[in-house]
């Protein structure tokens, strides 16, 4: 299980305030249809418990609830700075 979160994706996420326990949860969103059958990635503060993938980038903590990794695994999340885009590339929806 991994995935892939550039600095540059980091740092937008520098500005939320969490909490010394807290991180970013990644976790499926469902919104309607479209080329990724619905599914979106959402990111929220929470805190991560026993079972959860964690991987820190940038001094944040990123984790995943074991019941959603397959959403994320081998997910490559990006933001190019010049362009103002950013990507998320999802295998585990292919």
């Amino acid at each position: 299980m991994t995935f892939s979160i550039t600095s540059a994706a980091a740092n937008l996420y520098k500005d939320i305030k969490l909490d010394a326990k807290e991180g970013l949860r990644l976790f499926v969103k469902y919104a309607g249809s479209g080329d990724s059958g619905g599914f979106s990635l959402g990111v929220t503060p929470a805190i991560p418990e026993e079972n959860d993938y964690i991987q820190e980038v940038e001094g944040l903590r990123f984790f995943v609830r074991s019941e959603e990794k397959w959403f994320v695994d081998d997910m490559k999340l990006d933001y190019d700075e010049k362009t103002d885009y950013f990507s998320c590339q999802l295998p585990g929806l292919a």
